[in-house]
């Protein structure tokens, strides 16, 4: 995610699937404190976790975030569903107090409540996750699930990308601990992080998500709205197999999660990284992504969401622990030192204003805050063309080459400067205080 993201909806949005209102957008969340949802016409009431107390819900599906951290505003651009895959991914080890993940088990896929006590067993092994906005714009809320003893949790990228400061509480009480980011596959969207100075945790139960069918009832368990405390829960039913999302915001980014299951739940912002749970207990998906319908600030509620399935998951989750992978990138962002926008500087109003600027081609640079670039002596109101032998056309494109780079490592950069003079340098990457 880059650092021009903001919440928004499309002026002429594309038309919502079947059963949806028109003007329908599809969003991963988190709740931001300081500018909260807008005030929309109340809904039912969602009971808190095992404690039984019910949780007052503004409309569901707020976009509630500012800049890029923990979940900017994707807006929907087509859906499609498919059959998955019939094989399912199996991971050694349980958990037995020396930090293993716990392995597959296959549930019997049935439609149905689980009990209080299974709801509060589950609890205990999932975290309200807080960070602060890298660009200091505000606060961001998600949740995660422990899954091993030690300490590593399982979340959505978007949940901590962009976020300096991240802290955790078990069960959404107690201890507020420190965490740090493992690695994390952000086209895929997600993480694994680690709770700082923790032993013989609590672990969710992994079920094997080949075995959902539609119809299958389900349990969504998370941080609800941000608000914190034991986990919110809300029943509800998947509604599809094998879904594509395609998604993109307004700084021009865009990617496309595929293999989704898709759910009819009164899923909320802040539940993103929490928990789908069958009628056996078992978590089968990852809340994900969700949506509105609407104006900005006059948006309507919704109950359709999507999870990323558990087995899938849990796989990228091994190549995280492994180091390696197609799509893995282990620990904080690499560092180019530049910020980049979707138009041309200055069109909006803002500096810099680069109307004289005769670059011709690829991503606006904005501001240079760093090396390597500023050494390198990129410019604002220059465009960068290529870096690592990838040709950049504009923003999204170098976000998504960066994402493949690691924090030393050496890339061709080249550039064109206001004068649409081209350059050519070797940089080594630096490390940026937070994921991407």
């Amino acid at each position: 995610m880059t650092n021009e993201m903001q919440d928004y909806l499309p002026p002429n949005p594309p038309p919502p699937p079947p059963g949806e209102p028109v003007g329908a957008s599809y969003s991963p969340w988190s709740f931001d404190p300081q500018w909260g949802p807008p005030t929309w016409p109340s809904t039912p009431q969602r009971p808190s976790g095992s404690s039984g107390l019910r949780r007052t819900a503004l409309a569901v599906f707020a976009i509630a975030c500012v800049g890029a951290g923990g979940g900017t505003a994707w807006a929907l651009t087509t859906t499609s569903a498919s059959n998955p895959s019939s094989g399912s991914t199996v991971l050694p080890g349980n958990s037995n107090g020396t930090g293993n993940i716990p392995s597959f088990v296959s549930p019997n896929p049935s439609t149905g409540s689980i009990s209080a006590a299974t709801v509060a067993k589950i609890d205990s092994a999932l975290v309200d996750i807080t960070a602060d906005e890298a660009a200091g714009n505000g606060e961001v809320a998600g949740t995660g699930m422990i899954i091993s003893s030690n300490g590593l949790v399982l979340t959505n990228n978007h949940v901590i990308d962009d976020t300096i400061n991240i802290h955790a509480q078990i069960d959404g009480t107690g201890t507020n601990y420190t965490v740090k980011v493992i690695g994390y596959d952000a086209k895929d969207d997600v993480a694994l992080v680690q709770l700082q100075g923790v032993s013989n945790l609590p672990t969710v139960p992994i079920g094997n998500s080949s075995n959902v069918t539609v119809g299958d009832g389900i349990t969504v368990l998370g941080n609800a709205l941000g608000k914190g405390g034991t986990p919110a829960q809300v029943s509800g039913t998947v509604t599809g197999i094998g879904a594509q999302i395609t998604a993109s915001d307004d700084s021009g980014d865009n990617e496309t999660l595929t293999g989704m299951l898709q759910v009819s739940a009164a899923i909320e912002p802040g539940d993103s990284g929490g928990a789908e749970v069958n009628s056996s207990g078992q978590v089968i998906g990852m809340t994900t992504a969700g949506q509105t319908s609407g104006n900005p600030g006059q948006e309507t509620g919704s109950t359709t969401g999507f999870a990323i399935p558990i087995n899938k998951a849990m796989s990228i989750i091994s190549e995280i622990r492994a180091g390696s992978g197609t799509n893995i990138h282990i620990g904080n962002a690499a560092l180019l030192g530049v910020a980049v926008s979707v138009d041309q500087p200055g069109l909006d109003g803002s500096t810099p204003n680069c109307a004289t600027s005769e670059a011709t081609t690829g991503a606006w640079v904005s501001e240079v805050t760093g090396n390597p670039a500023a050494g390198a002596g990129v410019t604002v109101c220059g465009r960068i063309t290529s870096i690592g032998g990838t040709t950049i056309a504009n923003n999204n494109d170098l976000h998504n080459a960066m994402e493949s780079f690691q924090v030393g490592q050496s890339v061709s950069l080249t550039w064109m400067d206001a004068s649409a003079v081209s350059h050519s340098a070797t940089v080594t990457l630096g490390q940026a205080g937070f994921p991407d």
